[in-house]
């Protein structure tokens, strides 16, 4: 089994939606749930309910208790600078399960400094891959990417983050990115375009995501196109795409198609009230893979 470790922030998720279609600037009756959330928090715990038993570097507030508790009970390693206050992050849904604003307060990941993270050196320099999340301060990512030469698997988050990985580009292995995501890296609105631009600079495997419209992977100046309409109403699209790159990365470990394994993980957690699945089984996806044309 490989070695797996991510790096990245944990959030308290309030994941608000609404009853009915949302008015601007009126109160809105519909219901808050807490649940925990983060790109790198949420690709870890997937990979620990795909039995993958990751290690994950980040930072927690003394409100954790419950989220600790959960991931040693899902064999999550925890190494983590404990700080007063978990990062948090608010999503406004609408009726239809479809986010309309976000808000992230993330200040805290500042405090993963290098210094912090030589001291979990031997654990980065141990992995077979290394996870990493954009909410990493610019001055972790140069000592990342400096001082390990390890397969890096990277999820931008957003077009404004995306820009931190610009001076680090030939040294990622995998990464996983939207269409305003890849517009900000290479300037091009094209998905073709993307692809091939950032296969010429040395990125082994790109993920590019359109939402509904389906996906691409590009690899080895191949194209792979995969596209699986939602069965069902959607409950909730925040970690959606946390549940794809989980998903990818599984099944280029386990030798499965990365775009279905991706697409389907993310479809389950998109009829999921949770940022995560809850309920994955390493057996039951493998079959959902089979199954689907």
């Amino acid at each position: 089994m490989k070695k797996v470790v991510v790096i990245g922030g944990t959030n308290i998720d309030l994941l608000a939606h609404s009853y009915t279609p949302i008015i601007l600037n009126d109160s809105n009756p519909g219901f808050i749930k807490k649940t925990w959330g983060g790109v790198a928090r949420n690709i870890a715990e997937n990979l620990a309910r795909l039995d993958l038993n990751p290690s994950f570097i980040t930072v927690l507030g003394k409100d954790a208790n419950e989220f600790i508790s959960m991931a040693k009970s899902i064999n999550l390693s925890l190494k983590y600078l404990s700080v007063p206050l978990t990062s948090s992050y608010i999503a406004i849904h609408d009726s239809d399960g479809e986010l309309k604003l976000s808000l992230s307060a993330m200040d805290s990941m500042n405090k993963m400094t290098p210094t912090f993270l030589i001291k979990h050196f031997d654990l980065i320099n141990s992995a077979d891959l290394v996870i990493l999340d954009a909410n990493i301060s610019d001055e972790s990512l140069k000592y990342l990417f400096e001082t390990f030469d390890k397969q890096f698997y990277v999820d931008v988050i957003s077009s404004v983050k995306a820009l931190k990985f610009l001076p680090y580009l030939s040294k990622i292995d995998t990464i996983k990115l939207n269409l305003q995501e890849g517009y900000a890296l290479t300037t091009s609105n094209d998905p073709l375009k993307i692809g091939d631009l950032l296969l010429s600079l040395g990125i082994k495997n790109i993920f590019l995501t359109l939402g509904s419209q389906g996906a691409y992977h590009f690899h080895d100046k191949q194209i792979g196109f995969y596209k699986k309409e939602l069965e069902g109403k959607i409950e909730n699209d925040t970690g959606a795409g946390d549940a794809f790159f989980s998903g990818a990365i599984y099944a280029l470990i386990s030798g499965l198609d990365p775009l279905k394994t991706g697409t389907l993980l993310a479809h389950l957690t998109l009829h999921s009230k949770d940022s995560v699945y809850k309920n994955i089984k390493v057996n039951h996806l493998i079959e959902m893979i089979k199954e689907t044309l």
